[in-house]
């Protein structure tokens, strides 16, 4: 797999990888990391920091498929109701999800509203 695809694999997995300092960082779901994954991002870890380097500052990364699709529900008025999430009850659950993704689009502490998003997700698969 090459680094391009190998990217595509991780942040549809919800694995967020980034360049600090010149350093590899990851930030990623518990258990989203398999053995077979973190092997193939150590050895391709060179071609990924300069992937990962060509992007333009300050531009996010599109939204794995299941997100995607989250938000095309929220959007369709289909997640109005309220949810338990681990931060507390949630009124409107398409309410919610619009916001994050919405402050996620404009930069506003993408990773966290990442978070958020992916916690949504898993409470409304459940």
């Amino acid at each position: 797999m090459v680094a391009r695809e190998l990217l595509r694999e991780l942040e549809a997995r919800g694995v967020r990888l980034a360049v600090d300092g010149g350093q590899l960082t990851a930030r990623a779901p518990a258990g989203a990391i398999t053995p077979d994954l973190a092997a193939q991002i150590k050895a391709q870890k060179a071609e990924l920091l300069q992937e990962l380097q060509r992007a333009p500052a300050g531009l996010l990364a599109p939204l794995p498929e299941p997100l995607a699709r989250l938000i095309g529900a929220a959007i369709c008025d289909h997640l109005n109701r309220p949810l338990l999430l681990p931060a507390g009850i949630v009124p409107n659950l398409g309410e919610y999800v619009l916001a994050c993704a919405a402050q996620y689009a404009a930069g506003v502490e993408p990773e966290r509203q990442l978070e958020a998003l992916w916690t949504a997700r898993r409470a409304w698969a459940s």
